[in-house]
């Protein structure tokens, strides 16, 4: 079964339980991509990507709206 927006989304979703921290979100991107790198669409494995870049520099860092604008999109599938 293909990893969905939709599971990204709550998985996503959860990090932010304790709050908004990038470098929280990028290390469970990190986790998400190794466990299912094999079954994402180009479009989540781009967004991923991104995700993890976020550790290696603040200017690559989403800011938390950019943030919850991504999970509003996956959420839509």
């Amino acid at each position: 079964m293909a990893y969905s927006a939709k599971n990204l989304h709550e998985d996503l979703q959860n990090e932010l339980k304790s709050g908004y921290n990038p470098r929280q979100i990028s290390r469970a991107a990190v986790k998400i991509y190794r466990a299912h790198d094999r079954e994402l669409s180009p479009y989540l494995d781009n967004k991923l990507l991104q995700l993890n870049t976020m550790q290696e520099s603040p200017e690559l860092e989403f800011s938390e709206g950019e943030f919850r604008h991504l999970l509003q999109e996956l959420n839509r599938g």
